[in-house]
Order: structure tokens, then sequence, then C-alpha cells
């Protein structure tokens, strides 16, 4: 018999129903008592974890990251081809903004990018949060460069700069499906767009953008923040 999961912490509670609520809503729009209440704990046991709205903010987006990690460790293994690693990309956060949007009827885009832009001249320490995620987020695409450019699939001499802007690009996608309410967006313009980085590449075959990505852990329809 299948045993269940553990129940999970107080302050698990407070940092997913944070994450919900930002990447749903708004850091303005957004209120420790909204945060208690979707979490179902009491006021005082928000301040017995969190001294403040910012701190609860910076540590739901770390646990954010560090639960999806394995995702994208995943479809950016060194052992698939660069091509793969990009089309497994392209999938998966095509899979995670379809399940945002079929679960709140709206296309959500990038919760980091969404919450840094808000916040950038208002709360430093949000700003660098975010800003140090993003660095995150950028080693998988300079890998994938460099690995691109050992197999002669890619003409890429600042490896850090282009994966600085490959990443730009995938949050303009994000940003333009979050405006048009359209994640349709997603699948049509992100793996074309970056193939463009990758001229030698343009014409081969890659995994078709439809099929699922294959990873260890369930697919992400399934899983509540996806």
């Amino acid at each position: 018999m299948e045993k269940s999961p553990p129940p999970k912490s107080t302050r698990d509670k407070i940092l997913e129903s944070t994450i919900e609520l930002l990447w749903s809503q708004s850091y303005g729009s957004v209120s420790v008592d909204a945060i208690c209440h979707v979490a179902k704990i009491q006021k005082g046991s928000f301040y017995h974890y969190f001294p403040s709205k910012v701190d609860v903010v910076i540590e739901a987006f770390e646990k954010l990251w560090n639960d999806k990690r394995h995702l994208f460790d995943s479809v950016f293994s060194p052992a698939l081809p660069p091509m793969e690693r990009l089309a497994q990309y392209c999938q998966l956060a095509y899979e995670m903004q379809l399940a945002q949007a079929n679960k709140f009827g709206k296309v959500l885009g990038c919760p980091y990018m969404t919450c840094g832009s808000e916040l950038s001249t208002q709360e430093e320490r949000i700003r660098c949060k975010m800003d140090e995620i993003f660095n995150r987020s950028a080693k998988y695409f300079e890998s994938l460069l460099r690995d691109a450019k050992a197999q002669g699939l890619a003409q890429v001499d600042d490896l850090v700069g282009t994966s600085q802007e490959m990443l730009a690009y995938i949050c303009g996608v994000m940003y333009q499906a979050k405006l048009k309410n359209d994640v349709e967006i997603i699948q049509r313009d992100l793996k074309s767009g970056l193939l463009r980085y990758f001229k030698a590449a343009q014409d081969m075959p890659v995994a078709p953008v439809d099929q699922p990505v294959k990873t260890s852990s369930k697919p992400a329809k399934e899983k509540e923040y996806g």
C-alpha cells in the first residue's frame, strides 16, 4: 500500500502559499493576512517564522528554485545532446506554464521576472535575489552553449553574454504570453527563437516540442506549483 506523504510543516505552508499568491497576483496586492488565509494559519505563526513580508518572499523564491532545480538538472543533463536539451527545456517551460494556466485560468508568466520587475526599484533585497536566481538559470544555458560550440553547432565567443541574452529572450516570450493570456505563444515562439543562437543546427532535426519531457519527476501538469 502506497504511503501518504508526510504533512507539510507550517513553514512550508507559508512559503508555498506565498508563491501561489505572488505568482497569480502581485507583490503589492498580496498581504500577510492573505498569505495566512491561504496557508490556514494564524498571523502569529507567520511572524514566528518570518520577520516581514520581504523575508518570506525571498525565502519563498529560494524554495521555488530548489523545488524545481531537479527538473532543470534533468533536462540540461550533459548526458543529453545539446539540441535535445534545448528542445526538452522548451517543452518543460511550456508544460509548467500550461499547468498554471489550467489551474488559475490565466497565463502567469515567469514569477521571478514578474516580481523582480515590480520591485526592482523598491526592495533591493528582492531585486538581488531575483538577479541571483536569473544568474543561476543562465549557467544552464552557458553550459549548453559551451557543448554546442564544441560540437560545431554554435559559433559563440561570449558564452556568458550570450546565455544572458537567451534568458532575456525567454523572459520576453513569457511576458508576451502573459500579456496576451495565450500560453500557445510559448509553444510557437520559444524554441524557434532560441534556435537562432545555434546557426549550424537550425536545419537539424530535434525532438518535437510537443513530446512530453522525460524526467524522473511527475509531469508538470500534476504538480501543484509548476
